[in-house]
């Protein structure tokens, strides 16, 4: 490779790492406009398995390049997740803080009640695939979080 041509490489990576580290040390708004840049994949939700670790593979390697610290992951990765992914995660960080009145969000008694009627009585059944039936079940879950407060009480409620 030509001595020009290497100097023009090894100025691009160095203003790239340079742009990498500013932004790190610019706060969370550098960050978000840095994630958004390499196009991140969004997650709605699946039980393959296959699809799943693919979708953190790439996270990971975002995560990675960027540097970033658990907390940023975390914020960052959520920010991707859409449909149901995004009702589990809502269902995971209210279980987490443990906060009933947040769960309740702006829902009168009565809808509340409703719903987690809904909960009490959701079924599978023959009409339904597994993963509509898991989406609903993190759907209506974020409103009843006493019955699914944690691991052992959401995979009972789940099978029953």
């Amino acid at each position: 490779m030509p001595r020009q041509k290497t100097n023009n490489v090894m100025t691009q990576l160095a203003e790239t790492l340079a742009t990498l580290v500013g932004n790190q040390q610019g706060g969370p708004r550098s960050l978000i406009s840095e994630f958004k840049k390499l196009s991140p994949p969004i997650f709605e939700g699946s039980t393959n398995p296959s699809e799943v670790d693919k979708w953190l593979q790439e996270m990971e390697k975002i995560f990675e390049l960027l540097g970033s610290t658990d907390e940023q992951k975390v914020n960052l990765a959520s920010y991707q997740l859409q449909g149901s992914a995004y009702d589990w995660w809502l269902m995971e960080k209210r279980r987490v803080e443990n906060n009933e009145e947040e769960a309740s969000g702006a829902y009168t008694w009565t809808v509340r009640a409703k719903l987690e009627r809904d909960f009490i009585r959701l079924e599978q059944g023959e009409k339904q695939t597994v993963s509509k039936y898991e989406a609903e079940f993190a759907r209506l879950a974020k409103y009843v979080p006493t019955l699914v407060a944690d691991e052992i009480s959401r995979a009972r409620r789940f099978e029953e």
